[in-house]
């Protein structure tokens, strides 16, 4: 009997435990991402486009990359006028769908809105292969397929070389096969890479930003760039930033004005 009153609170204390972990558990998949998705999407067709925005905005502070999430908080950002957050969700949903026709429509109207804007040279037909290219595969894929056709490789040519009876023109067309994709493999993984870290071009996230001609806030006024604006960054000191506008002009601005992309 004594034994089991000394147990008593430490039983007390598990069953306890127990059913906080329960409890928790049971709460758990209503913090899902996906269903938090789906109750900004409900908030969105609700009219209640600050919470949707919100609640987009947690999702992508997580790390979540998606592009239909980038899309809607483009729309969300769009409805509460933040033109720079918005062309922002929009050029991010295109980086990771670039033939994606509602992204684009969204944007377009979105740069509507941008003052001074002026729109980028189209790429030519073999640049837009490049980049439907570059998307087949994430970075770690590309690396992946590189790695699978090297050792494909290295086992056809060690065949073919131990094995006297298979060396035949179509064992070593395969090993040409073989070869060239795990070249085009490797290539693709670095140039993806480079790509996805390549933080040269960003948006202004404030309105009626004052350019000047030198990384200095006394030096003179150059132009006027507006909420919205993508730019190419050229340049950088610890505090400004050369900004390269689609027209070809080129000024220094705060680089806390820009969000890179």
């Amino acid at each position: 009997m004594l034994y089991y009153k000394q147990l008593k609170p430490v039983l007390i204390a598990i069953v306890l435990l127990l059913l906080t972990f329960s409890a928790s558990n049971a709460q758990a998949p209503q913090n899902q991402p996906q269903q938090r998705f789906e109750e900004a999407n409900q908030l969105f067709n609700q009219s209640k486009y600050t919470e949707a925005a919100h609640l987009y905005q947690q999702l992508l502070d997580e790390g979540y990359e998606q592009p239909s999430l980038y899309f809607n908080a483009g729309n969300a950002y769009s409805k509460t006028g933040k033109t720079g957050l918005a062309v922002y969700n929009y050029e991010k949903a295109l980086q990771l769908s670039p033939n994606n026709e509602a992204v684009k429509h969204n944007l377009a109207l979105a740069n509507q809105k941008v003052t001074g804007f002026t729109d980028e040279l189209p790429m030519v037909f073999f640049q837009q292969w490049w980049v439907q290219l570059q998307h087949l595969h994430k970075p770690n894929g590309w690396a992946i397929g590189a790695v699978i056709f090297f050792w494909l490789l290295l086992g056809g040519i060690t065949l073919n070389s131990i094995l006297p009876g298979l060396q035949n023109k179509y064992l070593r067309w395969c090993n040409y096969t073989l070869g060239t994709l795990c070249l085009l493999y490797l290539i693709m993984a670095a140039d993806a890479y480079f790509a996805s870290n390549n933080h040269q071009s960003g948006i202004i996230m404030t309105n009626n930003i004052r350019a000047k001609t030198a990384p200095d806030q006394n030096s003179r006024d150059a132009f006027e760039v507006g909420e919205g604006m993508k730019v190419h960054i050229s340049d950088a000191t610890q505090d400004f930033c050369k900004i390269e506008l689609a027209d070809g002009k080129s000024c220094w601005i705060s680089c806390a004005y820009i969000k890179r992309l």
